[in-house]
């Protein structure tokens, strides 16, 4: 009935030097994400995945055109309270360390963090820093998403962490490179410029990517639906109606599903019957394969989720009982 399905697992605090073991449970590639290790590390950990197994594919997940905090505290924010985000975090400010940020808001602009958990809205911007009121109530932490929701900040190039992101991995082989928050698909030529003959993976995280979903799955080699930010910037139902009408078999690339795909066991021995009902689904409609994040990277046991969730797909394979 279905194709085998990949399983991308992501290395994080709680499976680092699991990968062999990952593999074993049936994950067929490894995913680092580059947007919570140092460059150093980075490196460090894609080399340790290499001697545990020179074949594993890895994929190297890019911080793209996705904007980050930096690293703070901490911070409780209630609704009303007046916030200073600045390019170097110092004097009690929030560390936003993108210029191309200040460069690209105006007053009235809306802020949006962490899946959109949280919002600010602009009030003034300066060279390096801007001043905005917390819309919402909830907690500022480091290296959490932050992006504009009226428009996009436009890139034009790999960013400068990104370019020392590929040039510390992609000389060890066997290295793919997703791209976060793409736009159109011409990123993916950025990507291969410097890492050429590597594959690139399109992340389909933002409204203009839904709009070009097709096109950016002609010039990638695989395709995720990552249903966190995407989420953030289509609303929930607006995510819903859109994820229902997709059809990944029309694709020319292999689409893989990511995002709280069986988030339940991150910190539970079985999954919810709703993620055991939705898998199925998800896999019966054609999509490639799936991304496990939390489940995997800081879950109480990320070998058992990976070999729960192949066991699964492993089950629809069979005909349904009588």
């Amino acid at each position: 009935m279905f194709s085998y399905p990949e399983i991308v697992a992501t290395l994080g605090p709680s499976s680092r030097g699991l990968a062999r073991s990952l593999r074993d449970a049936g994950a067929t590639s490894i995913r680092l994400n580059a947007s919570h290790m140092s460059v150093e590390d980075l490196g460090t950990v894609t080399a340790e995945v290499r001697r545990a197994d020179s074949s594993l594919p890895v994929v190297v997940d890019l911080q793209g055109a996705k904007m980050r905090l930096g690293d703070l505290d901490d911070r409780a924010v209630r609704v009303g309270d007046r916030i200073v985000f600045s390019l170097s975090g110092s004097g009690g400010t929030i560390p936003l360390p993108h210029p191309e940020i200040f460069s690209g808001v105006s007053g009235g602009d809306t802020l949006s963090s962490d899946d959109d958990r949280l919002r600010f809205r602009v009030e003034a911007v300066c060279p390096d820093s801007l001043q905005a009121v917390s819309l919402t109530r909830g907690t500022l932490r480091s290296r959490k998403g932050i992006n504009v929701l009226e428009h996009p900040i436009v890139l034009d190039d790999v960013s400068p962490r990104d370019l020392s992101c590929i040039r510390a991995t992609a000389c060890l082989g066997g290295i793919s490179f997703a791209f976060s928050f793409m736009r159109d698909g011409t990123e993916a030529s950025w990507v291969r410029r410097h890492a050429p003959g590597s594959p690139v993976i399109g992340k389909v995280e933002r409204g203009e990517a839904v709009q070009n979903a097709s096109t950016i799955a002609s010039l990638v080699d695989a395709l995720w639906v990552c249903r966190g930010d995407l989420g953030a910037q289509l609303g929930p139902a607006g995510l819903a109606h859109w994820i229902s009408g997709y059809e990944p078999r029309t694709e020319r690339c292999p689409v893989l599903m990511a995002g709280q795909v069986m988030e339940h066991l991150t910190l539970h021995e079985e999954p919810t019957r709703t993620e055991v009902c939705h898998l199925f689904d998800l896999a019966a409609r054609g999509y490639a394969g799936f991304v496990l994040s939390d489940e995997t990277a800081i879950g109480r046991d990320p070998v058992h989720a990976v070999r729960m969730t192949r066991l699964l797909l492993d089950e629809f394979s069979r005909e349904a009982p009588a």
